[in-house]
């Protein structure tokens, strides 16, 4: 998820100023902050009726002279707000010279380093990274110059291609989103978990999944489990001594990493089984680098919404902005009529050749045969780099879905999607390289005019490419806004899904456009026309349990998120600093690896990268088994950690199947993920043609027994039987097996 959605809560803030002067006081904030001199220097921006604007970008802990601000607050996170007092920051460690006398330096050069490592830029005209305000605007924001090269060159050379297949996309847009607009929620498929081994209920499920690129798996979790975790997650945040409060226009998304709720619904066997499941429907082949049979747990956030007749609260009192830029994003997005819609994984990386470039999962798009373009082929993606900006709450990971887990009943309107995992994706791909040859018509003006604008006749590819890729900024979210991508008709194509209840999982394609509104509509008429449901206090609980697979770049990132977890951290694309504010490691009852055995055995572990991953000699198991598989018995478990498929004998060509069920490709990533995660039980080689393997630790010890087994024997008078060389491969039938495959 990204660090800030879009969408601002009725009741959540008092009486905003107008989007126009929302605007104007955010530019005039970043004016005066360019002309800011020294890294303690103060400004002050002039009052015009709005609040005032703090010169630099809010961020959690912010360093004027050398006192932090105390962006964290305290108290039960059901009660009333308290302000963490201010603290002092002081240098612990000074430098020391060689012969042991202290290197004095001054206060000011002390309080300028710390400025610059831990303060985030300020936005100003040439920033990399705009405020999310910018999305509220009538323009996109320019971008340096490298893009407008980096545009030209992905087309270069199929312009005539590119510009006929705009025709086309924009003629199959058009009656997509009058379809979507006809079918609405029914377009939502959703299976019951019971059902997920049963065929002729899966296979319509899939089609549906695959056309849209959004499903519901109805019942995963147990209600009274899902009521319990809601009730031992309360307990746990009533005695948090400090937390992050979340954005003024996103008041229910809390920075929460290891809460009760989010431990046992990652470990547990039903969520991974789900998981499985609907990463088994993606059109993987042998020779793709990941293993969908073992789903990994990603770090995100939790959603947590309380009202009080039908006003939205946050620790008891009604929301409200936290910090002047906050102020200004509520106001612009209560002030604009706009819909704003986001992308996860990704913004600008979509376009980088570094990004997904590095796979060329969009080439086809780029070169003009956009048709060609296989949204649910994992290849393109497994190798791609989703966060080259390091943006707060950028994804890291590769998620074959983004999902939530409703742990209360979820009315519909808490999320809208575009049900149209493929053209939305090209059209917002697409969108840069092509501008109106007329302007757009007024708001208010009639339908003719919106058509002859919206004709591909009226759109043409920019001879001269410009920076501006719209939507994408540096270290934030991809956005779909009406105003940029008039073609996608927010207002038509966002659909909201059918109601939730406790233990239902909901799924949706990586490149869905997605928008938050409120949690639970409770303050909203019901579909039945009924009154509000304004009864009183009330509490809905939502979280984040994207689908990812097991590849080696995840295992990579699970190294970090271990460690993270195993410290109380958030997780490590909410903690870009890696200084764990906002940590969880003082809270009492949280919980840790033992909880995670007992929810979801030695599955729910390796998960979490706590325990290695085995491919047994026996069946393997499938997206639809009913139980975690595990070994037997910690003999069988030693026998199969080391994953190496050659074993001595003949073996099919790369990407074969093993009697197993298992590709030489996923055995390799699993025997790479268990050294990257458990470097001290596994050894690493790498054969070459003009070296032999270092034996594995197994062989050493056996040769070594061999060795004194022969040494006995000599003693005795004995002669050693040999032994046939069937249980264990020898090194030298090892690298034959290796360069055979190569």
């Amino acid at each position: 998820m990204s660090k800030v959605d879009v969408v601002q809560r009725t009741g959540a803030t008092p009486p905003v100023p107008s989007l126009e002067s929302a605007m104007a006081a955010a530019a005039a904030a970043a004016a005066v902050a360019t002309t800011a001199t020294g890294s303690t220097a103060t400004t002050s921006t002039p009052t015009t009726g709005n609040p005032t604007i703090s010169a630099t970008r809010p961020v959690t802990t912010t360093f004027p002279a050398t006192t932090t601000t105390g962006g964290l607050q305290q108290s039960p996170l059901l009660s009333t707000i308290h302000v963490k007092p201010a603290t002092t920051i002081t240098a612990s460690h000074p430098q020391t010279r060689i012969n042991g006398t202290k290197r004095t330096r001054s206060s000011e050069h002390r309080d300028g380093r710390i400025t610059k490592s831990r303060q985030r830029p300020v936005f100003s005209k040439n920033s990399m990274e705009p405020p999310v305000l910018s999305f509220y605007g009538t323009q996109p924001v320019p971008l340096p110059s490298r893009f407008g090269s980096l545009k030209k060159r992905l087309v270069a050379g199929y312009e005539p291609a590119l510009e006929a297949s705009w025709g086309r996309l924009i003629a199959a847009l058009r009656d997509e989103i009058k379809y979507i607009d006809e079918h609405r929620t029914e377009l939502i498929p959703s299976i019951d978990f019971t059902d997920i081994t049963d065929t002729a209920k899966v296979e319509p499920f899939e089609t549906s999944l695959k056309r849209h690129g959004i499903g519901v798996i109805r019942g995963v979790v147990p209600p009274e489990d899902a009521s319990n975790w809601v009730e031992e997650t309360k307990k746990y945040l009533e005695t948090k001594h400090d937390f992050k409060p979340p954005p003024a226009q996103d008041p229910t998304c809390f920075d929460f990493f290891w809460t009760p709720a989010q431990v046992r619904s990652r470990a547990n066997p039903n969520m991974l089984r789900a998981q499985r499941f609907a990463m088994s429907l993606w059109n993987c082949n042998d020779d793709d680098r990941l293993a969908t049979r073992f789903p990994i747990t990603y770090a995100d956030r939790i959603r947590i919404e309380s009202t009080n007749n039908g006003v939205v609260m946050v620790n008891g009192v009604a929301a409200a902005p936290v910090s002047p830029e906050d102020s200004l994003i509520a106001a612009a997005a209560a002030a604009s009529n706009a819909s704003i819609a986001q992308v996860d994984n990704g913004s600008l990386e979509r376009w980088e050749l570094d990004g997904y470039g590095r796979c060329g999962l969009y080439d086809e798009i780029f070169k003009g045969n956009w048709e060609a373009y296989n949204a649910w082929d994992p290849a393109g993606r497994v190798n791609a780099t989703s966060d080259l900006y390091n943006g707060a709450g950028a994804c890291s990971m590769m998620r074959m879905f983004q999902g939530i887990l409703a742990l209360t009943v979820v009315e519909p309107g808490m999320i809208r999607l575009l049900p149209s995992s493929k053209l939305s994706t090209v059209y917002f791909l697409l969108r840069p390289f092509f501008s109106p040859k007329e302007p757009a018509p007024e708001p208010g003006d009639d339908a003719e005019k919106w058509e002859k604008y919206l004709d591909p006749g009226n759109w043409a590819l920019d001879k001269e490419q410009s920076t501006i890729i719209h939507g994408a900024v540096p270290g934030h979210a991809q956005r779909v806004t009406a105003a940029w991508h008039p073609h996608l008709q927010l207002d038509k194509s966002l659909v909201t899904p059918p109601t939730l209840q406790a233990g239902d999982y909901i799924i949706w394609h990586p490149d869905q456009a997605y928008q938050f509104s409120n949690t639970n509509y409770r303050g909203s008429a019901t579909s039945d026309g009924e009154k509000p449901l304004n009864d009183g206090p009330h509490t809905s609980m939502l979280v984040y349990s994207p689908a990812a697979p097991l590849t080696q770049t995840n295992a990579l990132f699970l190294a970090r998120q271990r460690k993270a977890f195993l410290r109380g951290h958030p997780g490590p694309d909410f903690d870009s600093t890696g200084t764990g504010l906002g940590s969880e490691a003082p809270h009492t009852g949280r919980l840790g690896e033992k909880e995670i055995r007992e929810v979801g055995g030695e599955e729910g572990l390796r998960a979490m990268g706590l325990e290695p991953w085995t491919l047994a000699r026996g069946k393997a198991p499938s997206p639809a088994d009913e139980t975690p598989k595990s070994s037997s018995s910690p003999t069988e478990e030693k026998k199969d950690v080391d994953v190496d498929m050659d074993d001595g004998t003949d073996t099919p060509a790369s990407g074969s199947v093993s009697s197993a069920g298992v590709s030489r490709a996923e055995s390799e990533v699993v025997r790479l993920a268990n050294i990257i995660l458990f470097p001290d039980r596994y050894d690493f080689y790498m054969p070459t043609r003009a070296s032999s393997p270092v034996p594995t630790s197994r062989e050493r010890e056996k040769e070594k027994d061999g060795a004194d087994e022969k040494g006995r024997g000599k003693e005795k008078g004995l002669s050693t039987p040999t032994s046939a060389p069937t249980s264990t491969p020898t090194s030298t039938s090892k690298v034959k097996g290796k360069e055979k495959d190569r």
